[in-house]
């Protein structure tokens, strides 16, 4: 097949999961024979990258923007006219709540290429401040009520996010889960021991945090939880990987000054060399994201296929990817005692965490982008054949 995949970002600008996401189904995609091209934006904060390049059998292709105001107020230059001229026999878009996204639909229309639109979250599901909320509502209701009927297949990635689909004008028969997943080779063995040393970590255990440093992923509430944990393990590592946003790591910083465990506390910054970021996982004892709202994360199932015990917030579709209590355990977002609690209880019972780890990798097994982009592929052949 002949695969259009088009979304706001893609390699180098590794934002978040999505371009995660989009990068894994599209390498797996391309090393099962097909023909994948990925349109996406040429830039991202001031830098630019290639306007076409091949990356793992990728067709890469990055288009200016004709308006560039947010992450999701951008237009796009001939990303229309690339598509009608593409002859796809799919074109995927991802977010239901973007311009791009009505654009690749109209000229699927106009190829008869058949359509899939994957759905991350819900934006208006997000808790955000109102000045946020507001234009995100609006964006959402107009551009959703014209991109969730116009896609074949519309692909979720959990449950929970379908209800809210309906309401904007999703129709339930062309409505797929499809979570998100980890590369196979992430189940393998992975030094440890090397990233402590290569980044100066000392201490154990190792409570590690990995996404962005952006507060609606609550690294804050590990932070005010660090300082009971720390009475109990005094020479526990809290490791933050991630980018940051918008200058929040210095916040963070002045926080953890003001608790009084700047020593305790590393911020690393983004990795992303694969490798690394394995790592990284195999030398945390457990994994935290205390985040106020998760379609799914992958950063979760990266860390489950460590064999890592993961304490992580009962919100979105965390709790399709981890049962309380039988992979990890699940806390209400903002509690930093339930938080504390809960990562001790892990740290005190060695034989606790190997459990909780081994049937977290079990669980993930389902979940890799071999077997994902398999059933993908056959998403792909409904939507050509209208079923």
């Amino acid at each position: 097949m002949k695969i259009a995949q088009v979304n706001v970002f893609f390699t180098p600008f590794m934002v978040g999961g999505a371009e995660w996401y989009v990068y894994n189904v599209s390498r797996e995609l391309a090393l099962k024979g097909h023909d994948v091209h990925v349109f996406t934006a040429a830039k991202c904060n001031g830098t630019e990258a290639k306007a076409s390049e091949v990356i793992d059998g990728i067709n890469v292709h990055r288009l200016p923007m004709r308006i560039d105001w947010s992450y999701r107020m951008k237009v796009w230059k001939g990303l229309g006219e690339a598509l009608t001229a593409g002859s796809f026999d799919v074109i995927h878009t991802y977010d239901y709540a973007q311009p791009h996204s009505r654009v690749a639909l109209r000229a699927a229309e106009k190829t008869d290429s058949a359509t899939a639109l994957t759905v991350f979250d819900v934006h208006s599901m997000i808790p955000r401040i109102w000045y946020k909320q507001f234009p995100m509502k609006l964006m959402e209701g107009y551009l959703g009520k014209r991109t969730l009927p116009s896609a074949d297949k519309v692909l979720v990635r959990a449950p929970n996010l379908i209800p809210p689909l309906l309401k904007l004008g999703g129709d339930a028969d062309r409505m797929v889960v499809t979570p998100s997943g980890v590369r196979d080779e992430s189940l393998g063995v992975f030094d440890g021991k090397s990233f402590m040393t290569k980044h100066q970590i000392t201490g154990w255990p190792i409570i590690l945090f990995l996404g962005r440093l952006n507060p609606l992923k609550g690294p804050q509430h590990l932070l005010e939880a660090a300082p009971s944990i720390l009475k109990e393990f005094p020479d526990a590592s809290f490791v933050f990987v991630g980018a940051d946003q918008s200058g929040y790591s210095e916040t963070l910083r002045k926080q953890a000054s003001k608790l009084g465990i700047t020593r305790d506390v590393r911020f690393l910054g983004p990795i992303y060399d694969f490798q690394e970021k394995m790592q990284a996982y195999a030398s945390a004892t457990v994994f935290v994201l205390p985040t106020t709202y998760e379609g799914t994360s992958q950063a979760i199932f990266e860390a489950m296929s460590q064999a890592k015990p993961v304490v992580a917030t009962n919100v979105g579709g965390i709790p399709y990817q981890i049962t309380d209590g039988v992979e990890g355990f699940l806390v209400e977002y903002g509690d930093s005692r339930a938080l504390a609690g809960k990562i001790a209880e892990v740290l005190k019972d060695p034989a606790l965490a190997a459990e909780l780890g081994r049937r977290g990798k079990e669980r993930v097994q389902g979940n890799r982008y071999s077997v994902l982009t398999a059933n993908l592929e056959k998403i792909y052949e409904q939507a050509e054949a209208g079923s």
